[in-house]
């Protein structure tokens, strides 16, 4: 990696490593924090703030990714500038502690971006590549989908109406490990480098093959051919759509044949 390239990496896994942090501190002081909450705390407003904030900062880091800069102190007052203003329809909260919570977070990451010299960057590993699609560039993606494969940002197959013929879906807990990896290999054999993971939050991304996740739930995966497409529902489906991908799948379930198009 360049010294720019290993420094949004930097910025990208200190968000990853710090919603992380904060989910399992807050996981563990309330165990129950999955069950209906009908009024906040103050504990709750600390944790939602801070968890939303890292992740607005996490997706526009991840709009950098593959950019070039002039220099490294370009890249890092692009980071701070990021650091400082993401937003997002989470981060808007005006309760006193929801504002301290932010500007701490927004303050620690600038803090810890000033303080990576070049010899500390030189020592970063990787991630893999995932890069967020700008508004543009995911309207296009979803435009073609549309036009291809009836996909309007909604649910999809199996539930939605206008379901072109070309498609057969099975149930997640259908699948195996082995399913799972094999799914995977075929794409990376078949498909070009880099995928489209669009989601239903829109945090669409342009990501590697091997970062396809099949245990999704309203993703949608598929690259710039739009000759394929998998989808995992909310209804804990997988559709697989496209007439080769469907050749696949069909050989990978000889045998187990009833487990097509089956809840």
């Amino acid at each position: 990696m360049t010294l720019t390239e290993a420094l949004v990496t930097a910025a990208r896994r200190y968000c990853k490593e710090h919603l992380t942090r904060w989910t399992r501190r807050y996981s563990a002081e309330h165990p129950g924090f999955n069950s209906p909450v009908y009024s906040l705390t103050d504990s709750d407003y600390d944790f939602l703030a801070r968890y939303h904030v890292l992740a607005a900062i996490l997706d526009d880091v991840e709009k950098l990714v593959g950019k070039t800069f002039p220099s490294l102190e370009a890249c890092r007052e692009t980071l701070f500038h990021i650091g400082l203003t993401a937003r997002s329809l989470f981060t808007e909260n005006d309760h006193p502690i929801a504002i301290a919570a932010r500007q701490e977070e927004r303050e620690h990451f600038v803090q810890y971006l000033q303080n990576l010299a070049p010899e500390a960057l030189a020592q970063i590993a990787p991630l893999p590549y995932r890069r967020r699609l700008n508004e543009e560039e995911s309207s296009i993606v979803r435009q073609q989908l549309l036009e291809r494969w009836h996909y309007d940002g909604n649910h999809w197959a199996p539930l939605a109406a206008n379901i072109p013929a070309n498609t057969l879906f099975v149930a997640q807990s259908a699948m195996t490990q082995a399913d799972r990896n094999a799914v995977t290999d075929y794409i990376c054999q078949h498909a070009m480098p880099y995928l489209f993971e669009i989601t239903a939050d829109h945090s669409d991304a342009e990501i590697t093959c091997r970062e396809l996740d099949t245990n999704c739930y309203a993703t949608v995966y598929c690259d710039e051919n739009y000759n394929w497409l998998i989808y995992g529902s909310h209804e804990s489906t997988l559709t697989f759509a496209g007439e080769q991908l469907l050749l696949f799948v069909r050989q990978l379930f000889a045998g187990r044949e009833q487990e097509l198009n089956k809840f």
